[in-house]
Protein backbone atom coordinates (compact mmCIF):
# COMPACT_ATOMS: atom_id res chain seq x y z
CA UNK A 1 0.00 0.00 0.00
CA UNK A 2 1.49 3.94 -1.13
CA UNK A 3 1.98 5.62 1.79
CA UNK A 4 -0.21 8.78 2.28
CA UNK A 5 -0.28 12.15 0.99
CA UNK A 6 0.39 14.52 3.89
CA UNK A 7 -0.05 18.34 3.29
CA UNK A 8 2.02 20.60 6.06
CA UNK A 9 0.22 23.97 6.70
CA UNK A 10 2.83 26.56 6.81
CA UNK A 11 5.50 27.34 4.89
CA UNK A 12 8.44 28.60 7.27
CA UNK A 13 11.39 27.22 8.43
CA UNK A 14 8.99 24.83 10.73
CA UNK A 15 7.32 23.49 7.57
CA UNK A 16 10.37 22.79 5.53
CA UNK A 17 11.89 20.41 8.71
CA UNK A 18 8.68 18.90 8.90
CA UNK A 19 8.38 18.43 5.39
CA UNK A 20 11.83 17.12 4.85
CA UNK A 21 11.22 15.00 7.82
CA UNK A 22 8.33 12.77 5.87
CA UNK A 23 9.98 13.12 2.56
CA UNK A 24 12.78 11.62 3.96
CA UNK A 25 10.44 8.78 5.59
CA UNK A 26 8.87 8.27 2.02
CA UNK A 27 6.08 10.13 2.03
CA UNK A 28 4.68 12.30 -0.75
CA UNK A 29 4.52 16.05 0.64
CA UNK A 30 2.42 19.14 -0.23
CA UNK A 31 3.29 22.15 1.62
CA UNK A 32 0.70 25.04 2.01
CA UNK A 33 2.10 28.46 2.25
CA UNK A 34 0.90 31.66 2.38
CA UNK A 35 3.95 34.02 0.70
CA UNK A 36 6.09 33.22 -2.46
CA UNK A 37 9.34 33.45 0.03
CA UNK A 38 7.94 30.75 2.52
CA UNK A 39 10.99 28.58 2.04
CA UNK A 40 9.32 25.01 2.72
CA UNK A 41 7.51 25.13 -0.88
CA UNK A 42 10.77 25.12 -2.40
CA UNK A 43 12.06 21.87 -0.53
CA UNK A 44 13.10 19.51 -3.05
CA UNK A 45 10.52 16.33 -4.02
CA UNK A 46 7.60 18.95 -2.08
CA UNK A 47 4.59 20.34 -4.01
CA UNK A 48 3.98 23.77 -2.75
CA UNK A 49 0.77 25.82 -2.96
CA UNK A 50 0.10 28.91 -2.13
CA UNK A 51 -3.33 29.74 0.13
CA UNK A 52 -4.56 32.81 2.14
CA UNK A 53 -3.31 33.08 5.61
CA UNK A 54 -5.60 31.29 8.19
CA UNK A 55 -5.74 34.33 10.75
CA UNK A 56 -6.55 36.41 7.65
CA UNK A 57 -8.91 34.58 5.19
CA UNK A 58 -9.73 31.13 7.39
CA UNK A 59 -12.42 30.68 5.10
CA UNK A 60 -10.77 30.97 1.69
CA UNK A 61 -7.91 28.57 3.37
CA UNK A 62 -10.79 26.10 3.88
CA UNK A 63 -12.19 26.26 0.36
CA UNK A 64 -8.40 26.25 -1.25
CA UNK A 65 -7.65 22.99 0.59
CA UNK A 66 -11.10 21.13 -0.07
CA UNK A 67 -10.07 22.22 -4.10
CA UNK A 68 -6.57 21.00 -3.88
CA UNK A 69 -7.40 17.71 -1.36
CA UNK A 70 -8.74 15.65 -4.19
CA UNK A 71 -6.24 16.17 -7.23
CA UNK A 72 -3.97 13.37 -4.67
CA UNK A 73 -5.48 9.85 -4.43
CA UNK A 74 -5.14 7.83 -1.64
CA UNK A 75 -5.26 8.68 2.27
CA UNK A 76 -4.68 12.22 2.74
CA UNK A 77 -3.12 13.33 6.25
CA UNK A 78 -3.22 17.27 6.97
CA UNK A 79 -0.78 18.63 9.77
CA UNK A 80 -0.01 22.13 11.03
CA UNK A 81 3.44 22.64 11.92
CA UNK A 82 2.80 26.23 13.61
CA UNK A 83 0.19 27.47 16.04
CA UNK A 84 -1.45 29.58 13.90
CA UNK A 85 -2.35 26.72 11.63
CA UNK A 86 -2.88 24.01 14.27
CA UNK A 87 -5.63 25.92 15.93
CA UNK A 88 -6.97 26.65 12.30
CA UNK A 89 -7.17 22.77 11.99
CA UNK A 90 -9.15 22.28 15.19
CA UNK A 91 -11.40 25.08 14.08
CA UNK A 92 -12.07 24.11 10.87
CA UNK A 93 -11.96 19.82 11.72
CA UNK A 94 -15.83 19.14 11.19
CA UNK A 95 -15.46 20.54 7.20
CA UNK A 96 -11.88 18.76 7.09
CA UNK A 97 -12.51 15.31 8.33
CA UNK A 98 -14.28 14.12 5.10
CA UNK A 99 -11.57 14.80 3.10
CA UNK A 100 -8.67 14.22 5.50
CA UNK A 101 -6.74 12.69 8.26
CA UNK A 102 -6.42 14.63 11.30
CA UNK A 103 -4.87 14.69 14.94
CA UNK A 104 -6.25 17.32 16.25
CA UNK A 105 -8.28 18.45 19.52
CA UNK A 106 -11.37 19.79 20.09
CA UNK A 107 -10.83 24.11 19.47
CA UNK A 108 -11.36 25.12 23.36
CA UNK A 109 -8.65 22.88 24.40
CA UNK A 110 -6.48 23.90 21.59
CA UNK A 111 -7.99 27.67 22.95
CA UNK A 112 -6.68 27.14 26.39
CA UNK A 113 -3.03 25.74 25.94
CA UNK A 114 -2.21 28.68 23.46
CA UNK A 115 -2.79 30.51 26.53
CA UNK A 116 0.58 30.40 28.70
CA UNK A 117 -1.61 31.83 31.58
CA UNK A 118 -3.74 28.82 31.30
CA UNK A 119 -0.24 26.26 31.31
CA UNK A 120 0.74 27.33 34.50
CA UNK A 121 -2.72 26.38 35.98
CA UNK A 122 -2.10 23.16 34.29
CA UNK A 123 1.44 22.42 35.41
CA UNK A 124 -0.01 23.75 38.75
CA UNK A 125 -2.81 20.83 38.91
CA UNK A 126 -0.13 18.44 37.59
CA UNK A 127 2.12 19.52 40.95
CA UNK A 128 4.81 20.88 38.47
CA UNK A 129 7.33 23.50 39.59
CA UNK A 130 7.03 27.03 37.56
CA UNK A 131 8.35 30.47 38.13
CA UNK A 132 5.95 33.23 39.89
CA UNK A 133 4.04 34.69 37.44
CA UNK A 134 1.54 37.73 36.70
CA UNK A 135 -0.23 38.76 33.87
CA UNK A 136 -0.84 42.78 32.94
CA UNK A 137 -4.78 43.34 33.65
CA UNK A 138 -6.86 45.70 32.13
CA UNK A 139 -5.98 48.63 34.65
CA UNK A 140 -2.21 48.24 33.25
CA UNK A 141 -0.90 46.69 36.85
CA UNK A 142 0.36 43.19 37.28
CA UNK A 143 -2.23 40.46 39.24
CA UNK A 144 0.99 39.99 41.63
CA UNK A 145 3.67 41.00 42.83
CA UNK A 146 7.31 40.01 40.93
CA UNK A 147 10.93 40.08 41.90
CA UNK A 148 13.42 41.37 39.47
CA UNK A 149 14.94 40.35 37.41
CA UNK A 150 12.23 39.37 35.45
CA UNK A 151 11.05 38.77 31.73
CA UNK A 152 7.95 40.15 29.89
CA UNK A 153 6.86 37.56 27.28
CA UNK A 154 3.72 37.37 24.70
CA UNK A 155 0.81 35.56 26.64
CA UNK A 156 -0.51 33.43 23.87
CA UNK A 157 1.38 31.76 21.61
CA UNK A 158 0.12 31.97 18.49
CA UNK A 159 1.72 34.89 19.14
CA UNK A 160 5.23 34.44 19.89
CA UNK A 161 6.52 34.26 16.12
CA UNK A 162 5.35 37.82 15.10
CA UNK A 163 6.67 39.01 18.74
CA UNK A 164 10.08 37.78 17.93
CA UNK A 165 10.00 38.65 13.85
CA UNK A 166 9.32 42.37 15.39
CA UNK A 167 11.83 42.43 18.59
CA UNK A 168 14.20 40.36 17.72
CA UNK A 169 13.84 37.78 20.47
CA UNK A 170 11.03 36.35 22.35
CA UNK A 171 10.93 37.67 25.38
CA UNK A 172 12.82 41.33 27.45
CA UNK A 173 14.53 40.84 30.42
CA UNK A 174 14.07 43.51 32.86
CA UNK A 175 15.58 44.63 36.05
CA UNK A 176 13.29 47.52 37.52
CA UNK A 177 9.71 48.23 38.37
CA UNK A 178 10.46 51.30 35.70
CA UNK A 179 11.36 48.83 33.12
CA UNK A 180 8.76 46.01 33.45
CA UNK A 181 6.25 48.75 33.28
CA UNK A 182 7.87 50.22 29.61
CA UNK A 183 8.11 46.93 28.68
CA UNK A 184 4.28 45.62 29.48
CA UNK A 185 3.42 49.03 27.60
CA UNK A 186 5.15 49.02 24.78
CA UNK A 187 4.58 45.44 23.78
CA UNK A 188 1.19 46.00 24.66
CA UNK A 189 0.47 48.79 22.17
CA UNK A 190 2.16 46.39 19.67
CA UNK A 191 -0.74 43.73 19.99
CA UNK A 192 0.91 41.50 22.14
CA UNK A 193 -0.77 40.90 25.76
CA UNK A 194 2.25 40.07 28.19
CA UNK A 195 3.29 37.78 30.39
CA UNK A 196 5.56 38.34 33.05
CA UNK A 197 7.61 35.40 34.72
CA UNK A 198 10.59 35.87 38.02
CA UNK A 199 13.85 34.78 35.97
CA UNK A 200 14.84 30.96 36.56
CA UNK A 201 18.47 31.37 37.29
CA UNK A 202 20.38 29.42 35.21
CA UNK A 203 22.45 29.89 31.40
CA UNK A 204 21.47 28.19 27.76
CA UNK A 205 21.93 24.38 28.67
CA UNK A 206 19.90 24.73 31.40
CA UNK A 207 16.80 25.00 29.30
CA UNK A 208 15.29 21.48 28.13
CA UNK A 209 13.01 21.11 25.70
CA UNK A 210 10.15 17.42 26.03
CA UNK A 211 8.90 16.74 22.36
CA UNK A 212 5.96 14.18 21.92
CA UNK A 213 3.72 12.83 19.31
CA UNK A 214 0.49 12.40 21.46
CA UNK A 215 -2.97 10.90 21.20
CA UNK A 216 -5.79 12.12 23.53
CA UNK A 217 -2.64 12.75 26.79
CA UNK A 218 -1.26 9.70 25.87
CA UNK A 219 2.59 10.17 24.01
CA UNK A 220 3.64 7.59 21.32
CA UNK A 221 6.86 9.15 20.52
CA UNK A 222 8.97 10.93 23.17
CA UNK A 223 11.84 13.05 21.71
CA UNK A 224 13.75 14.61 25.46
CA UNK A 225 16.38 17.41 24.30
CA UNK A 226 18.61 19.92 25.52
CA UNK A 227 19.59 23.21 24.36
CA UNK A 228 23.17 23.39 24.09
CA UNK A 229 23.76 27.04 23.01
CA UNK A 230 20.75 29.53 22.72
CA UNK A 231 19.99 32.96 20.19
CA UNK A 232 20.01 35.83 21.54
CA UNK A 233 21.54 34.59 24.32
CA UNK A 234 20.99 33.37 27.27
CA UNK A 235 16.52 32.97 26.89
CA UNK A 236 16.53 32.64 23.07
CA UNK A 237 15.76 30.02 20.81
CA UNK A 238 18.11 26.91 20.51
CA UNK A 239 20.75 26.77 17.69
CA UNK A 240 22.35 23.92 18.71
CA UNK A 241 19.99 21.02 20.73
CA UNK A 242 21.00 17.76 21.69
CA UNK A 243 19.04 14.53 22.36
CA UNK A 244 19.35 13.51 26.14
CA UNK A 245 17.45 10.90 28.50
CA UNK A 246 16.34 12.10 31.84
CA UNK A 247 14.15 10.56 34.19
CA UNK A 248 12.65 13.43 36.09
CA UNK A 249 12.37 15.43 32.96
CA UNK A 250 10.47 12.28 31.13
CA UNK A 251 8.24 12.08 34.32
CA UNK A 252 7.13 16.22 34.49
CA UNK A 253 6.92 16.47 30.72
CA UNK A 254 4.42 12.98 31.29
CA UNK A 255 2.35 14.84 34.21
CA UNK A 256 1.66 17.68 31.99
CA UNK A 257 0.25 15.76 29.06
CA UNK A 258 -2.00 13.58 31.68
CA UNK A 259 -3.75 16.34 32.18
CA UNK A 260 -4.93 17.07 28.82
CA UNK A 261 -6.48 15.76 26.13
CA UNK A 262 -4.34 16.74 23.65
CA UNK A 263 -3.83 15.50 20.21
CA UNK A 264 -0.71 16.51 18.08
CA UNK A 265 3.29 17.28 18.25
CA UNK A 266 4.01 18.79 20.85
CA UNK A 267 6.98 20.58 22.54
CA UNK A 268 7.35 21.34 26.21
CA UNK A 269 9.87 23.81 27.39
CA UNK A 270 11.43 24.04 30.88
CA UNK A 271 14.74 24.82 32.72
CA UNK A 272 16.70 23.65 35.63
CA UNK A 273 16.87 26.00 38.35
CA UNK A 274 20.45 26.39 39.22
CA UNK A 275 19.82 27.18 42.71
CA UNK A 276 17.69 23.71 43.86
CA UNK A 277 18.28 22.03 40.57
CA UNK A 278 14.24 21.07 39.94
CA UNK A 279 13.09 21.08 36.89
CA UNK A 280 10.91 24.03 36.34
CA UNK A 281 7.75 24.40 33.71
CA UNK A 282 8.22 27.27 31.35
CA UNK A 283 5.50 26.85 28.44
CA UNK A 284 3.86 24.23 26.48
CA UNK A 285 4.22 25.00 22.29
CA UNK A 286 0.98 22.97 20.52
CA UNK A 287 3.00 22.63 17.27
CA UNK A 288 6.57 21.09 16.15
CA UNK A 289 9.15 22.44 17.27
CA UNK A 290 12.47 23.81 16.56
CA UNK A 291 14.67 21.30 16.30
CA UNK A 292 12.81 18.00 16.62
CA UNK A 293 13.87 16.93 13.26
CA UNK A 294 16.99 15.70 15.40
CA UNK A 295 14.29 12.74 16.68
CA UNK A 296 14.09 11.15 13.60
CA UNK A 297 17.82 9.67 13.66
CA UNK A 298 17.38 9.46 17.29
CA UNK A 299 15.21 6.54 16.20
CA UNK A 300 11.60 8.67 17.35
CA UNK A 301 10.47 10.51 14.49
CA UNK A 302 7.36 12.72 15.91
CA UNK A 303 6.29 13.85 12.80
CA UNK A 304 6.31 10.16 10.89
CA UNK A 305 4.57 8.92 14.59
CA UNK A 306 2.00 11.93 14.48
CA UNK A 307 1.01 11.05 10.75
CA UNK A 308 0.47 7.01 11.62
CA UNK A 309 -1.55 8.22 14.58
CA UNK A 310 -3.66 10.65 12.00
CA UNK A 311 -4.47 7.80 10.23
CA UNK A 312 -5.66 5.34 12.99
CA UNK A 313 -2.93 3.02 13.67
CA UNK A 314 -1.89 2.46 17.29
CA UNK A 315 1.99 1.88 17.68
CA UNK A 316 2.31 -1.17 19.67
CA UNK A 317 4.97 0.77 21.88
CA UNK A 318 5.94 3.99 22.55
CA UNK A 319 9.46 4.84 20.97
CA UNK A 320 11.82 7.42 22.84
CA UNK A 321 14.67 9.19 21.17
CA UNK A 322 18.47 7.97 21.69
CA UNK A 323 20.48 10.33 23.41
CA UNK A 324 23.50 11.57 21.92
CA UNK A 325 22.14 13.51 18.56
CA UNK A 326 22.59 16.58 17.52
CA UNK A 327 20.90 19.34 15.72
CA UNK A 328 22.28 22.99 14.33
CA UNK A 329 19.80 25.71 13.33
CA UNK A 330 21.06 26.57 9.47
CA UNK A 331 22.11 30.08 10.64
CA UNK A 332 24.35 29.01 13.20
CA UNK A 333 25.57 26.46 10.88
CA UNK A 334 26.57 29.19 8.45
CA UNK A 335 27.73 31.39 11.23
CA UNK A 336 30.40 28.19 12.42
CA UNK A 337 31.60 28.19 8.55
CA UNK A 338 32.29 31.66 8.60
CA UNK A 339 34.12 31.77 11.91
CA UNK A 340 35.58 28.48 12.82
CA UNK A 341 36.50 29.48 16.26
CA UNK A 342 32.75 29.14 16.78
CA UNK A 343 31.52 26.19 18.93
CA UNK A 344 34.82 24.53 18.64
CA UNK A 345 33.79 21.98 21.40
CA UNK A 346 30.47 21.36 20.57
CA UNK A 347 31.98 20.92 16.49
CA UNK A 348 34.39 18.40 18.19
CA UNK A 349 31.37 15.95 19.44
CA UNK A 350 29.05 15.91 15.66
CA UNK A 351 29.33 13.76 13.30
CA UNK A 352 27.42 13.01 10.38
CA UNK A 353 26.54 9.48 12.17
CA UNK A 354 25.08 11.86 14.97
CA UNK A 355 23.77 14.93 13.57
CA UNK A 356 20.58 15.55 11.39
CA UNK A 357 21.59 16.68 8.13
CA UNK A 358 21.95 20.35 8.29
CA UNK A 359 22.92 21.72 4.46
CA UNK A 360 22.15 19.51 1.23
CA UNK A 361 23.44 20.88 -1.74
CA UNK A 362 21.12 18.99 -3.73
CA UNK A 363 17.68 20.83 -1.75
CA UNK A 364 19.60 24.26 -1.71
CA UNK A 365 17.23 26.50 -2.73
CA UNK A 366 15.09 26.68 0.73
CA UNK A 367 18.47 27.71 2.33
CA UNK A 368 19.27 30.13 -0.04
CA UNK A 369 16.07 32.26 0.14
CA UNK A 370 16.01 31.37 4.33
CA UNK A 371 19.66 33.86 4.17
CA UNK A 372 18.10 36.48 2.05
CA UNK A 373 14.54 36.24 4.21
CA UNK A 374 17.05 36.53 7.54
CA UNK A 375 19.24 39.94 6.11
CA UNK A 376 15.61 41.43 5.02
CA UNK A 377 14.17 41.07 8.74
CA UNK A 378 17.03 42.18 10.64
CA UNK A 379 17.33 45.17 7.98
CA UNK A 380 13.60 45.93 9.05
CA UNK A 381 14.11 45.84 12.77
CA UNK A 382 16.97 48.20 12.08
CA UNK A 383 14.97 50.47 10.33
CA UNK A 384 12.54 50.88 13.08
CA UNK A 385 14.95 51.44 15.47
Amino acid sequence: MDKATVFILDGTFLGLEMARELRDAGYQVVVIGSRKTDIALYAKGVVGHILPPPQEQPEALLQGLLELGPRHAGPRVLMGASDGYRRWVSRYSGELSGLFCLLACPIGEMEALLDKWNQLQLAATAEISFPASAIWDENQRLTRKIRFPAVVKPRYSQKTIGFRDRLGSKLLVVHSKHQLKAACRKISRMGFPPLVQEMIPGADFNQFLFGAAVREGKPYAICLAQKLKADPRPYGSGVVIRTIYQEELMEAGMKVLEGTHYSGICDIEFMRNWDNGRFQFVEFNPRYGLGQRVAQPAGASLAETAVRLALGETPAEMSVAKPGFYWVYFDEWVKERLMPWRNVFLRSLRSRGNTARIFDMGDIKPEIMHAQNIVGLKFKRLMKL
